[in-house]
């Protein structure tokens, strides 16, 4: 096989970057022709992912792979990444799209650089608000009377002053985010702190710069990335090394997504005073600037009065909305005279800009930004700009506005894909259905506007034929708001059953949380064999699937438990989707790009479903040996219902034996799954 891709590799006509070397090309070779020599396995489309990847390396493109799950998709792409690191002396910036992913990768990279020989040097970064502040901490702990105030979290503030807690991860049950938020970086004043020689933030974002020392694999999230590419596009200067030997980002299919976040400025109410209070306080020191002071104080007022007008909308759009979306279009108080807002706030970043900041830069940049920020959020509101949606999150008591661009493509096209150097998206969940490779991959190059070569896609090697089944109920009720309790009571019992035949060992994703909330309620008055086990806010899904395991029981859970996971074996021995997680049609992002497509529900709400449903279903079978039932629960996928998109969603699907029979299920059961129960 390695000398037909040889000569695949190098052929006659390609154009070949004549700067790099052939060596490096012939160490990646040689390692998979001896890959025994080197403890790995032999996975064909391992090889042929990394010498996509090292072809892309080499004639300077960026490239796309679906890349299925037990392919080895990491080693597939760490090991070119590790050889071409070698070779220029150049990081390689790995982005993943969750914590939990970038620690297995850390541990990955440890792994295969033992098995090459390699001593590597690799670092995992995350945004600030995972690390705790010693001097922010500090402030707290040592005021007199706080330990009163902050009672329900002085467990934390103490562990995080004695060192016990840098990083909201090494928490083991969990903290909510309310409490985590009391002790979390929010701004760094980065040299000018007094504790940055023991910060493991200021540590890492030293490591992860240009001014980092001897540095191979850096490993960020998505949203890390995004931000620094932006900021490096804006003003010349970001804080991730400029010129990496290769970008390589993991579980693309989030990249929209992120992406979309990553260009959102948010603002509450109560973050939004603490900036504005910052400000006058730097300003109330120099006694001579009354004008600006008067400005802030107006701000201020101005503040109040709207997000309570919002915060009262967004509390009576929730208690009548139909959907589970969890951004709220929203209608803008008529009452503010959004030219002369805009007016001061632009008086008050001349008056800020030209501050004697001394040692408080970092303070004053801070302060700029958010203060544009907040004038650009006033303009888009006024109409001044609309190239933007804007939308509202409940969070805890308060209300959050936030803005992002309606167009995300050429964000990435100018700052990702048309740079120097070359740009890796895999994933195991980036094609649709499709006549050839360009219409597979049609939809995410569409999403993310993507230039470059299409990997042709990585099929799972796992024998989904003997030791998989798909179960799909066709007795449920049809999903409707306005009965939606019958359906989910018939789904409880439903789920009941299902879970018996496997004696727990059982994963219920579900897409919304209001569902999730009404069948834990309902469950909690039911007794079961098995331990019922539910996500709940704080605590960490690492903690959780432990948990799981170790108790053989049924987790209830949304949102991250859709992917990331990783349970190999019969601790996990089904998978039961409630409903088909198509998008929530009136959240504005999903209804702008319905708003300016053909064929909404093919073009959009079709492919975006399908994207989330192969993730929840890819939790199931984990390796060569996992045998387990994927059960769908919702009756529009059944025969009996002929909708359209039946043979879209099963050909996207690798399980090959489906049924509508509960008697075949427990034969399947019987069969398959109990004997490997000790």
């Amino acid at each position: 096989m390695i000398t037909i891709l040889r000569g695949y590799f190098f052929p006659e006509n390609k154009s070949i970057n004549k700067n790099i070397e052939s060596s490096l090309m012939n160490e990646i070779f040689d390692i998979y022709d001896h890959y025994e020599d080197y403890g790995l396995r032999d996975r064909e489309d391992q090889v042929n992912m990394s010498l996509d990847i090292a072809e892309a390396y080499v004639n300077s493109t960026n490239i796309i792979i679906e890349a299925g799950v037990g392919i080895g998709k990491s080693f597939g792409y760490l090991i070119p990444s590790l050889i071409i690191n070698k070779k220029t002396n150049k990081p390689v910036v790995i982005a993943t799209s969750s914590i939990q992913l970038s620690e297995q990768l850390l541990s990955d990279v440890g792994v295969i650089s033992k098995k090459l020989g390699f001593v590597t040097n690799a670092v995992v970064g995350k945004g600030m608000s995972h690390y705790s502040c010693a001097m922010k901490t500090m402030d707290i702990f040592s005021t007199e009377g706080n330990d009163i105030k902050y009672s329900d979290t002085w467990w934390l503030i103490k562990g995080v002053t004695e060192g016990e807690y840098n990083e909201r991860s090494e928490i083991e049950h969990g903290v909510t985010d309310k409490q985590w938020n009391t002790v979390a970086v929010n701004r760094c004043i980065f040299e000018n702190c007094s504790f940055r020689s023991t910060c493991k933030f200021y540590r890492m974002r030293l490591d992860i710069s240009d001014n980092g020392f001897n540095v191979d694999i850096i490993i960020i999230n998505q949203d890390l990335l995004i931000r620094d590419l932006i900021r490096k596009n804006e003003s010349g200067k970001g804080f991730i090394v400029t010129d990496p030997a290769m970008i390589i980002i993991d579980e693309a299919h989030n990249l929209e997504d992120k992406v979309r976040s990553a260009l959102t400025d948010s603002f509450t109410k109560k973050d939004t005073i603490e900036m504005l209070n910052a400000i006058l306080k730097l300003f109330d020191a120099r006694f001579n600037d009354p004008q600006t002071i008067r400005n802030i104080k107006y701000i201020l007022r101005v503040v109040l009065n709207f997000f309570k007008i919002i915060n009262e909308q967004v509390n009576y759009l929730i208690s009548e909305n139909d959907m589970s979306s969890e951004r709220y279009k929203v209608t803008f108080p008529l009452e503010i005279d959004y030219q002369r807002w805009n007016k001061v706030i632009g008086d008050l970043i001349v008056s800020v800009s030209v501050y004697e900041s001394g040692k408080r830069e970092r303070e004053i940049d801070n302060a700029l930004e958010e203060l544009s920020s907040l004038k650009r959020l006033f303009e888009i509101i006024k109409g001044v700009d609309n190239n933007y949606l804007v939308w509202a999150n409940k969070i805890g008591n308060d209300v959050s506005l936030s803005y992002c661009p309606k167009e995300i493509q050429s964000t990435l096209e100018d700052n990702l894909f048309n740079r120097k150097f070359s740009t890796v998206l895999t994933s195991a969940t980036l094609c649709q259905g499709g006549k050839n490779v360009s219409e597979q991959y049609s939809y995410i190059k569409k999403s993310l506007g993507f230039t470059g070569d299409l990997s042709e896609p990585k099929i799972s090697p796992f024998n989904y034929k003997d030791n998989a089944l798909m179960y799909i109920a066709d007795d449920t009720p049809l999903y409707d708001y306005r009965s939606k309790n019958d359906y989910l009571d018939n789904v409880c019992e439903k789920i009941i059953i299902m879970c018996n035949m496997t004696s727990g060992r059982s994963l219920v994703l579900f897409s919304s949380k209001d569902d999730l909330k009404y069948i834990s309620e309902k469950m909690s008055t039911i007794k079961t064999s098995w331990k019922q086990i539910y996500q709940k806010e704080g605590s960490t899904q690492d903690g959780t699937i432990k948990e799981f395991r170790e108790s053989k029981g049924v987790l209830f859970g949304t949102g991250i438990f859709w992917e990331g996971i990783n349970i190999e074996g019969s601790d996990l021995s089904q998978v039961i989707v409630v409903r088909l997680p198509f998008p929530v049609p009136n959240d504005p992002i999903t209804e702008y790009k319905v708003s300016i497509s053909k064929d909404s529900f093919n073009d959009i709400m079709l492919p975006e479903m399908l994207i989330k449903l192969r993730q929840g279903t890819g939790r199931l079978i984990r390796s060569e040996t996992d045998k387990g039932i994927l059960s769908i629960l919702d009756s529009r996928l059944s025969k009996k219902y002929h909708k359209h998109y039946r043979d879209a969603v099963l050909s996207s699907l690798p399980f090959k034996t489906i049924t509508d029979s509960l008697e075949v299920v427990d034969s399947f059961c019987k069969a398959k799954i109990r004997e490997n129960y000790i």
